[in-house]
């Protein structure tokens, strides 16, 4: 740019609002095929040498050098650095709707094709209803089976409590209970029978008037001739089950075993079933110790709160505890969560958001992070020792031992990321190879070089404590806490992953294999070691931290997050799990209802004010106080 600047005359002392239009369009656009001569004057590694380096080329612009290095950004972090440069923003041509003028001007029942997709599913219904009565005879004999086929799809839709949503929804601005409800939808949207349907987890992010829906549709698959098969941890939806099969006693390598076949009854009986406790009503309540904000509590503040449903002059957070998030599915306790942790994090920058005119109340903070269910990385190179650092402590150790010594190696030559190190070039430190099937889906299979070990004979012959470095990321969480009790740091990071109930895990275990509550897991393990060698206060976002949990991990993650705030930090969580709601300090109740219903703070206070209230929220923190079940029983024994 001084290069151009010199050659246009243009003082780059000048503000840039002040500096010529043609010259700031050629900074931001580039200069198309005028070449711009720059010299540049550099020391080299020699001190009392200098290098000249002379280019003559095209401005390539600004904006133009943004999208390049972000295109080439090979990592969702190095992408995340150019993300403030860069705004989306609607087609000129087609106004975002991605269709061309032919598919934007045919109408049906009044509508477009984008302007159906726009609308909410519940307007979707109204909109076929009125189509089906304007089809004459010939019509009807196309159009019926389609709007009957249709209607059973958005019948499933509204009874999983999705009929706010728009059909052109982005997947990517959906909570995770939305989304998983959707995935729900297009498994269960048939009419046939004789399907076996596995459902992996589906209560998981559901509130639990959802749940009874969800449970309402499975009996009606059962009873139209179809075998359902859930894998699922809340023991209400269990209770309900024809036959239950209960895997344990433990978790991985403690696990594997068929302790009961039978009915709801029998996993009851068991003496060593964990589910068997809490089906029998013997299964321990969640356990907290509230920490209620008094008059020297500090208040992160939220002013001008504008995000997609959710509108509010003012949203308090108390510092120092744990808030929690409650509202039927879609009243925008995700666009709260990640309102707050973008607009905290953009305050303690000095830059600014769209959703949040203001942020007061952040002294004492200095850092935020983000706990979700993203994957942690899409290789099998990927693991959790990789992500938790452990495994560079772990290098450390092996590259101080005699042998490596000897040969000269370092930490850095163990890692699977340097070419000519320790590690398989065939595989490049996978452990498996992709074959490409053609016509078929890729598949991994073991490395035949180093059958699945990673490393070169030479790196598996340096050993500590005995053992090679592939035998250490064999280990589990908790058998390398055993094991490796120094030093500190590495005893402290595997603490913290076996804090949040990941003892079971293995070190080396691929990230690609990790569940979405797992890497949620491992992220908050690494918060908590943040929090604890910070100088500053943290603030910690979590959405549904303990979805997909089994009763008795909650209660790991939940005594987690009283470490976090043992630290001195601040913890909010927008969770659907009444006795988690019911344990936090303060909770902040949206709705009334979903989507445009919904986006206000109907409630607020400690879970016991909330409960005196008459929002969905309040009636099963009712519930769950008084012992009763959180799903009804419905008269025909559901």
């Amino acid at each position: 740019m001084p290069a151009l600047a010199e050659k246009r005359g243009v003082d780059l002392g000048r503000p840039w609002q002040s500096l010529p239009k043609e010259f700031r369009h050629c900074v931001l656009y580039g200069t198309g095929e005028e070449k711009v001569e720059a010299t540049v004057d550099m020391p080299n590694k020699n001190e009392t040498a200098r290098m000249t380096y002379t280019s003559s080329q095209p401005l390539r612009g600004a904006l133009a050098e943004v999208e390049r290095v972000f295109v080439n950004a090979q990592t969702p972090s190095a992408k995340q650095r150019y993300l403030p440069y860069m705004r989306k923003q609607p087609c000129g041509t087609c106004g975002g709707s991605g269709y061309d003028q032919v598919a934007r001007s045919v109408r049906l029942g009044g509508l477009t094709y984008p302007d159906l997709l726009a609308v909410e599913v519940r307007e979707v219904r109204d909109w076929a209803k009125r189509v089906a009565d304007d089809l004459d005879a010939r019509q009807r004999e196309v159009g019926e089976p389609l709007l009957q086929d249709l209607g059973r799809r958005l019948g499933i839709l509204d009874r999983l409590g999705l009929a706010h949503l728009q059909l052109s929804r982005s997947a990517a601005t959906l909570s995770g209970g939305e989304l998983q409800r959707t995935r729900l939808a297009a498994q269960l949207s048939t009419e046939l029978s004789g399907i076996v349907f596995v459902l992996d987890e589906p209560g998981t992010g559901l509130y639990p008037a959802d749940k009874a829906h969800l449970l309402d549709i499975a009996l009606e698959l059962r009873e139209a001739g179809n075998t359902v098969l859930l894998v699922e941890h809340d023991p209400e939806l269990i209770a309900r089950a024809d036959w239950v099969i209960d895997m344990g006693p433990g978790a991985g390598r403690l696990g594997g075993e068929v302790l009961v076949s039978g009915p709801p009854a029998a996993a009851a009986a068991h003496p060593k079933s964990l589910t068997g406790r809490y089906l029998a009503g013997e299964g321990p309540r969640l356990r907290r110790t509230r920490r209620p904000a008094g008059d020297d509590t500090g208040w992160v503040e939220l002013h001008g709160l504008r995000a997609h449903n959710v509108t509010a002059d003012l949203v308090r957070f108390p510092a120092g505890r744990l808030t929690c998030l409650t509202g039927v599915s879609g009243s925008g306790k995700s666009s709260l969560l990640g309102a707050l942790g973008a607009s905290v994090e953009a305050a303690l920058n000095g830059t600014a958001t769209d959703t949040v005119r203001e942020v007061t109340g952040l002294e004492g903070f200095g850092w935020v992070a983000v706990v979700d269910q993203e994957p942690l990385g899409r290789t099998p190179r990927s693991n959790p020792a990789t992500y938790s650092k452990a495994f560079d402590i772990v290098r450390k150790l092996f590259a101080e031992t005699d042998v490596a010594r000897g040969r000269g190696v370092n930490a850095s030559w163990f890692s699977f990321n340097t070419t000519e190190g320790g590690r398989c070039e065939t595989c490049t430190g996978y452990g498996r190879k992709l074959v490409d099937m053609h016509f078929l889906p890729d598949v991994w299979v073991v490395c035949d070089a180093c059958e699945g070990r990673r490393y070169k004979p030479e790196a598996l012959e340096i050993r500590y404590q005995g053992l090679a470095i592939d035998q250490v990321l064999e280990l589990t969480v908790a058998e390398a806490g055993e094991r490796f009790s120094e030093p500190r740091q590495l005893a402290e990071t595997l603490g913290a992953l076996n804090q949040v109930g990941l003892g079971y895990l293995q070190l080396g275990q691929s990230a690609t294999e990790l569940s979405g509550g797992e890497a949620q897991r491992l992220k908050l393990a690494s918060a908590i070691q943040r929090g604890a060698a910070s100088r500053k206060a943290g603030l910690i976002v979590l959405d549904e931290p303990v979805s997909g949990l089994h009763p008795s991990d909650i209660q790991r993650v939940v005594d987690a997050l009283d470490a976090l705030l043992d630290s001195g930090n601040t913890v909010v969580v927008a969770e659907h799990d009444i006795p988690v709601a019911a344990s936090a300090d303060w909770v902040i109740d949206l709705g009334p209802g979903a989507g445009p219903d919904g986006g206000t703070v109907v409630a607020e206070g400690t879970p016991d004010t909330v409960a005196t209230t008459d929002t969905p929220t309040a009636g099963f923190f009712r519930r769950y106080a008084a012992g009763l079940p959180l799903l009804e029983v419905r008269e025909n024994g559901c």
